[in-house]
């Protein structure tokens, strides 16, 4: 399609075509006429009807948007209706000229100019006249909207007092709960829809945007709490396979560094740092942290039975350095707490 700088019609390649298809005077343009007609007296017949307000019940507030929206319709599509019609009546003076113009299609567009100063001027008449209506709804709508933000403050303030922001709660039973919360934002996310379907019909579509923050805030908090619980799942992952290893095959250095890195995405991350379920994690970080350092200091050569004989006296424990010990032994001596002891021991 090729346009026709100030021109309405286009230009088209159809193979097969009769060869004075092209000519502005040939069979394309009574066709194109034809339509024009149509299609401009479906639109105001359709227009007038959805902006007329007799038998409507106005206290509904969908009719009243239906009825605000052919009004505006009507305003908006000024100068574009206008620009047709005045297309449709230099093609008819052409066509005139040349003898192919209908006497009832210029009756017929006489008449669409008068169609049109009526539904103007009833657009404007009625736009009076549903004023009082549009502002008190919009009031209306402007309190429930109020409300609802308050109420998304509220749910926002609450949310930080449920199950999946302590520690114990666990990761799986977390995320299930996280999904649930996702439902209860689904139907607040409806209402705010609905308010600010209402809102922007009456030209107040700023008043909503309270509450898509309120959302879009929610949701973030949802979503920074599930990071926060893979997190905690993956540094308890990696615990739990420390303590499997032997202590012949313990290597505190390398287990360092993974918790170091563990430990800085972690406060990195965009959480609540007051949630217990942050303070929970960043605490077992923090212990691998202490005791790691001290079993790179027990796994050290110069380690002599006398060394092992007085940490077995301070941590009360028996225990035996041999291909059975595993970490997870080691880790049950709590050596977090003989912090100072063991760093004399290995001293």
């Amino acid at each position: 399609m090729v346009p026709l700088r100030g021109s309405p019609y286009s230009a088209h390649f159809c193979e097969g075509v009769q060869a004075n298809t092209n000519q502005l005077n040939g069979p394309t343009l009574p066709k194109y006429v034809t339509k024009m007609i149509e299609q401009s007296q479906t639109w105001m017949k359709e227009s007038s009807a959805a902006a007329n307000t007799k038998d409507k019940d106005l206290t509904n507030i969908k009719t009243l948007i239906g009825v605000v929206d052919a009004v505006n319709a009507v305003h908006e599509r000024s100068d574009q209706i206008m620009l047709q019609l005045d297309q449709l009546e230099e093609t008819l003076n052409y066509l005139a000229t040349k003898n192919s113009a209908k006497e009832s299609q210029i009756k017929t567009c006489k008449k669409l100019f008068d169609e049109w100063t009526n539904l103007k001027k009833l657009a404007k008449d009625i736009k009076k006249e549903v004023a009082p209506l549009v502002a008190t709804e919009t009031q209306r709508n402007t309190n429930q909207i109020a409300k609802l933000e308050e109420d998304m403050k509220g749910f926002g303030q609450d949310l930080k007092k449920r199950e999946f922001y302590k520690y114990d709660c666990g990761r799986e039973a977390a995320l299930q709960k996280l999904d649930a919360v996702y439902a209860e934002v689904a139907e607040l996310e409806e209402k705010i829809t609905n308010y600010g379907h209402t809102a922007n019909k009456f030209g107040k579509p700023e008043i909503i945007d309270g509450c898509n923050r309120q959302a879009d805030s929610i949701r973030n908090e949802i979503g920074n709490m599930k990071m926060l619980w893979d997190h905690i799942s993956l540094c308890q992952g990696t615990f739990i396979s420390y303590l499997s290893n032997t202590w012949m095959n313990t290597d505190p250095t390398e287990m360092e560094d993974e918790v170091k890195k563990l430990m800085k995405t972690l406060k990195e991350m965009k959480v609540d740092k007051r949630a217990n379920a942050y303070n929970g994690i960043l605490e077992e970080n923090k212990k691998w942290l202490i005791f790691l350092p001290l079993i790179a200091e027990l796994r050290s050569p110069s380690m002599r039975e006398r060394h092992w004989d007085a940490l077995r006296a301070k941590v009360k424990s028996n225990f035996q350095v041999d291909e059975k010990l595993t970490l997870n032994d080691v880790f049950k001596l709590n050596l977090q707490n003989y912090k100072d002891e063991v760093e004399e021991i290995t001293d």
